[in-house]
């Protein structure tokens, strides 16, 4: 089986690609994290009955037995988890399934530490993972890849379908459980099929699924933290700080791989993030307009709050919550690659049992893929 390491979230537009011809399917969670109390709960559906797949070494093939699909995750772990300028490391398998299988997955190992992260009595029979995984080649992928540290990143999981005219034959979910409260939140996984033949470099291009310049509503800022999971993605035209020489037609290359070279790779996209509302950074509740906008670079994937999006002036007058406009332009980060598109996912969520300055029990969690 092959692994490769380098050093280096409910509303989702369904068909972003539209009805362009079928080739390799590809799921992408934008989001995944992994920590001392949360962990991501991932479920892939293969309806590939007669789809082309992946061999334990990672050839393409549509002989019997190659059905492996390809999973692939682009993580900062460590210290790097929670640094927004940081760039990305990764980890690959090619792991089985089979037609008509749901495999669902704890990718960071907290359950399903003793059945390779598989979850929910999976008998291993038509899909035999069991005997065709190793102790330390399996679906745990983050807990491979930060080996227990916290650990954030986006996953691939694709198959090498060479059928131009079938339908989508992946499905995706995941779910995001902090299970010191039992608070949770999900998404569903952003599928692409370009018109690309087979398992081309083309069908990771995800430049469609940028969220662009969406409405970020945000509650009383003592009682509820609002985040925005950024993830950058490729670009295929020039723009205010992107030149041709950043452009890419994908993320990855075929067979959802990356060797590097002079392409701008998954590794160091890097996009900014800040909340620009006509001349301010947002409107309150009673519909003034305050000025007071930071920007928040990111590369890869991170995590920006929108308080850390305004002025301490600013959040002082935006105290009871608001709106404004996301705006995401070039990175400029050292050493990275600018791009004006990422995926943006918002979550909201309770930090003083308190709302709308009532006691509420317990924890809330309200997330999803913005459009």
């Amino acid at each position: 089986m092959k692994m490769k390491l380098n050093a280096v979230s409910l509303a989702v537009a369904a068909g972003f690609i539209g009805s362009a011809a079928q080739a390799a399917d590809v799921a992408m969670f934008p989001y995944v994290v992994n920590s001392a109390t949360v962990t991501t709960i991932v479920s892939i559906v293969d309806q590939g009955a007669a789809t082309q797949g992946y061999t334990a070494g990672g050839a393409a093939t549509a002989a019997a037995g190659a059905s492996r699909l390809h999973w692939r995750l682009n993580y900062k772990a460590g210290a790097n988890a929670t640094v927004n300028t940081a760039t990305c490391e990764e980890v690959n398998y090619f792991l089985p399934s089979s037609p008509n299988d749901i495999q669902t997955v704890d990718i960071g190992g907290k359950f399903g530490s003793t059945t390779k992260g598989v979850l929910f009595s999976d008998a291993s029979t038509n899909n035999n993972w069991n005997a065709n995984t190793t102790a330390t080649i399996n679906y745990m992928l983050g807990k491979a890849a930060s080996a227990g540290a916290a650990q954030r990143g986006v996953l691939f999981v694709h198959n090498a379908d060479t059928n131009t005219a079938a339908s989508q034959t992946l499905y995706g979910e995941a779910m995001v459980l902090d299970f010191s409260t039992g608070a949770a939140w999900g998404y569903q996984a952003l599928m692409n099929d370009s018109a690309a033949a087979g398992n081309a470099a083309a069908n990771f291009n995800y430049e469609a699924a940028a969220t662009g310049s969406p409405i970020l509503t945000f509650m009383p800022l003592a009682e509820t933290t609002t985040r925005l999971f950024v993830t950058p993605v490729n670009q295929t035209t020039t723009s205010a700080g992107v030149v041709a020489s950043n452009l890419s037609a994908s993320m990855l290359e075929a067979d959802g791989s990356s060797t590097g070279g002079t392409t701008p790779w998954w590794n160091k996209l890097n996009a900014n993030v800040s909340m620009v509302t006509g001349g301010g950074v947002a409107f309150d509740r009673d519909e003034n307009q305050v000025s007071g906008s930071n920007v928040a670079p990111v590369v890869c994937v991170g995590a920006v709050d929108a308080s850390s999006l305004m002025t301490a002036g600013a959040a002082a007058v935006l105290a009871n919550g608001g709106w404004g406009k996301v705006a995401v332009t070039a990175g400029t980060t050292t050493g990275t690659t600018p791009t004006t598109k990422a995926v943006l996912t918002k979550l909201e969520f309770n930090t003083a049992g308190k709302f709308n300055g009532d006691t509420l029990p317990g924890t809330f969690n309200n997330g999803f893929i913005m459009k």
